[in-house]
């Protein structure tokens, strides 16, 4: 009502109380039941409206399982997905090839089966194989391209389907504060069997995933330099990433060191310069702080677009961050007393522990695989002379320098340890004793040809090493560390900065 108006809705109410005043004064019985039915038809015309203008409390949209489906779909290369039981109605995802009409009965009605018996439903047929898992009322099944998959595909996928399911039940409750509530529950349940840092981490990803229907990762400050680290990644995550020490610049890492969630947008990869360049121009996301207390342990890393505050999702993502930062920061702490309980503190290498611990394992899986291994036995030559004249930091110090040339020789998998004051030893698995001997040359002529620098000067350090390999000549693993050590000793009474190779007598 405009201005000009305004006076009227205050007139006709003075007006009404007025009339209704004089019928219960002078009217009778009938006059005053006019009254109250005039009342009443008033009170009929206002509340309706009265009702609409009051702050309702926003209803939970409902998730749209299409993508999700487009995406499991799409990750294991399947004919067709399907979901059900959803309030919203059943979802199908197709692919680009033509699925017949009687192959999608048959995938929906396997579905609908798992959703009321509970089971894991796997047909193999000439067209495919059918996946199907449920939790009444709800049921999610998949098309699998292979007629006669095996369990190490439908397995996989049966553990996906699982996810979805408790996602769709999830995704339907009525409360967003009960749904966070269900993700915390969901991801301490999950996380029970394991107190690694990686079992947490994968924990979350397989739970994050289906729920933002996106690729999910787990990044975690590394120790006391603050590098950013790639724990676990979800299956639509490209999996190079994971492991991968990220560069300061990333992203996450800011988000990490902010505290303070950042949105990529565009071409622009939220894991930052310096990851694989295959799919970066897909590799935009949001990176989620994770805290434990107010200290920052970690980042949640979804891919894609940003999700919308509002959107039931972001409830049940906050119950699942709330989880994850402490039992991150729990698992963390073990895996770094775990850490430095193998490692030798001064060049950061495996200790005399660890290095016996992995060759004892690798002697009791030769019993069930044969496969060839090598050891080198490495020794600087003269350290005493050189911690005598220069001092016992420049001692250290040389050392330090010498375990990076090691390190730097080998490939991943390999393992490089410090078993004594000056003396190394280079553990090669899978390696025949022909390439074991290149590396140990590699390893004596980059010592000698890396010059040292101490107190400005520059020095030239050299080692010795012997070298045994298993089968050939060395026919007992037991008996590896023996013939490494008499062949090192050969190269020190040979001159020294020598390989000498065990012999079939060692």
């Amino acid at each position: 009502m405009n201005r000009r108006g305004g006076w009227l809705a205050p007139a006709l109410l003075i007006l009404g109380l007025a009339g209704v005043a004089l019928a219960v004064a002078r009217g009778g019985r009938w006059a005053l039941v006019a009254a109250a039915g005039s009342a009443a038809f008033v009170c009929g015309l206002t509340v309706p409206a009265l009702v609409r203008r009051l702050p309702r409390k926003p209803r939970a949209r409902a998730l749209d399982f299409s993508h999700t489906l487009d995406l499991l779909r799409r990750a294991h290369d399947a004919h067709a997905c399907w979901a059900v039981g959803l309030r919203e109605g059943d979802v199908e995802s197709l692919g680009e090839r033509e699925v017949h009409e009687d192959r999608r009965r048959r995938g929906a009605a396997l579905a609908q089966l798992a959703s009321v018996d509970g089971r894991v439903h796997v047909s193999r047929e000439p067209h495919g194989t059918y996946v199907a898992v449920g939790d009444f009322p709800y049921g999610a099944g998949v098309l699998l391209a292979w007629p006669d998959a095996g369990a190490e595909f439908t397995d996989p996928v049966a553990d996906e389907l699982r996810r979805l399911v408790a996602t769709m039940r999830l995704a339907e409750l009525e409360l967003p504060e009960a749904q966070g509530l269900v993700v915390a529950k969901q991801l301490a349940l999950a996380a029970s069997g394991t107190q690694t840092l990686e079992g947490v981490a994968r924990a979350a990803v397989e739970l994050a995933q289906p729920l933002a229907q996106r690729g999910a990762a787990v990044v975690t400050l590394e120790g006391a330099g603050a590098g950013v680290h790639v724990v676990a990644t979800s299956n639509l995550v490209d999996k190079r990433l994971a492991g991968l020490t990220l560069s300061p610049e990333a992203p996450v890492a800011r988000a990490i060191h902010t505290g303070l969630p950042v949105v990529t947008e565009g071409g622009e990869d939220v894991f930052g310069p310096g990851v694989p360049e295959r799919r970066r121009r897909e590799r935009a996301g949001t990176a989620y702080p994770l805290l434990d207390g107010h200290v920052v342990v970690g980042a949640l890393v979804l891919i894609g677009p940003p999700l919308d505050p509002d959107a039931p999702v972001a409830d049940q993502l906050g119950g699942l961050m709330s989880e994850l930062g402490p039992r991150l920061a729990a698992a963390r702490a073990l895996h770094e007393a775990e850490r430095r309980g193998l490692l030798d503190p001064l060049t950061g290498l495996c200790n005399r522990r660890e290095f016996e611990r992995v060759l004892d394992r690798y002697r009791a899986d030769v019993k069930t695989k044969l496969e060839p291994a090598t050891l080198v036995y490495s020794d600087l030559d003269r350290f005493k002379g050189l911690n005598d004249t220069l001092g016992h930091a420049a001692g250290d110090a040389a050392l330090r320098h010498v375990a990076g040339l090691l390190q730097g020789a080998v490939r991943d998998g390999d393992l490089v340890a410090r078993i004594g004051g000056e003396e190394f030893a280079v553990w090669l698995p899978r390696t025949p004793l022909a390439e074991g001997l290149e590396v140990a040359e590699r390893i004596r002529r980059g010592v000698e040809g890396t010059a040292w620098r101490w107190n400005g000067g520059t020095h030239t350090i050299t080692i010795s090493c012997g070298v045994a390999g298993f089968p050939d000549p060395v026919r007992d693993v037991a008996n590896l560390r023996g013939a490494a050590d008499a062949a090192l000793y050969r190269a020190k009474q040979a001159g020294r900065n020598r390989v000498e190779k065990a012999t079939a007598a060692s």
